[in-house]
């Protein structure tokens, strides 16, 4: 299941990249192209930081989400004042935003790590 999501959310990214580059040469960047290209910035750049985070941490589970949870709010944050998603009256919306992917994240970690779990103890099985 996690394969099929995520070459359909790679084949969708795909798709949408390559409808708006053709609407780009055709009509310009429109306000709604301009900010799905921004959402594609920062997921790129909210990757490598949790890449790096991993990388560079050894918490444990609920230490590394946690940790995980405040940095990529603060960059949602900055990112938004920049691109002027946010004003300094609703900039706590991005904790709810964040919060929100991080919530279905967790459910879709905690899955692949019970099958994980599944596999590792059948094949410890099969060789006992």
């Amino acid at each position: 299941m996690k394969k099929i999501l995520r070459d359909a959310c790679i084949l969708s990214a795909l798709t949408i990249l390559a409808v708006f580059a053709v609407s780009i040469l055709w009509m310009g960047i429109t306000a709604e192209i301009k900010l799905v290209l921004e959402l594609f910035g920062l997921s790129f750049i909210i990757a490598v930081v949790n890449y790096l985070l991993d990388e560079l941490t050894s918490l444990p589970i609920i230490g590394s989400y946690i940790l995980k949870y405040f940095v990529v709010t603060a960059i949602v944050m900055l990112f938004g004042f920049i691109a002027g998603w946010f004003f300094k009256s609703n900039f706590w919306m991005a904790f709810i935003y964040v919060g929100i992917v991080f919530v279905l994240a967790y459910l879709l970690d905690a899955i692949k790590i019970k099958r994980d779990i599944d596999f590792i103890n059948r094949k410890i099985k099969e060789r006992a």
